[in-house]
């Protein structure tokens, strides 16, 4: 049994927001591995960033007007955890309190996602890729939550070595539901 497609419709729904969670992904790689004298603030700051866009984000996919209204629930809460997660690093004081808060928002997200995945990916194929994505973010946070002992640039690192995984990953995804949503001009030109 053949693998349902992505519509050309679906595909520019979740185009623009997966494209921007792998930007934002990329964006904390980028500090991680290039900001040589990171502090507290820095590794504050870039995890809240992380953690509210890609909790925007989530929502923006989730509420797609193609995608199956029972998902919205269940990713709904995932991104309300994630965005709550992320303001609450802004006010940690320690390194570890930012990573057992981000860590709260990957396994909550991640978990959300594989369910979604798990549940819905059948009626809304774009979410094939949530499997990934939730595999990622449930790794990341599992992690985090053994990483009391780091200091700030290990847990910048640990965070950043994810995000360049989730990067690549939705960065692929998204140019390929550009690459889906377009497949009705090519077929009107032929």
């Amino acid at each position: 049994m053949p693998a349902p497609k992505t519509s050309v419709t679906q595909a520019q729904d979740v185009f623009r927001p997966v494209l921007l969670r792998g930007l934002t992904a990329l964006g904390y790689a980028l500090i991680s591995i290039f900001w040589i004298g990171a502090d507290l603030k820095v590794l504050s700051y870039a995890t809240a960033g992380l953690l509210v866009l890609t909790g925007v984000f989530m929502w923006q996919y989730a509420s797609a007007p193609t995608a199956p209204a029972k998902s919205r629930g269940l990713y709904a809460f995932g991104a309300g955890i994630m965005l709550l997660a992320g303001i609450t690093t802004l006010f940690s004081s320690t390194p570890a309190m930012v990573a057992y808060m981000a860590a709260v928002g990957l396994i909550v997200g991640g978990i959300a996602e594989i369910m979604v995945f798990s549940k819905h990916r059948a009626g809304f194929p774009p979410y094939r890729n949530q499997l990934v994505s939730g595999a990622v973010a449930l790794a990341v946070g599992v992690a985090l939550v053994f990483s009391g002992g780091l200091d700030v640039h290990g847990i910048l690192g640990m965070i950043g070595g994810g995000a360049v995984v989730f990067a690549v990953f939705e960065l692929i995804a998204a140019f390929g539901h550009l690459h889906d949503s377009r497949k009705e001009a090519v077929a009107e030109n032929d």
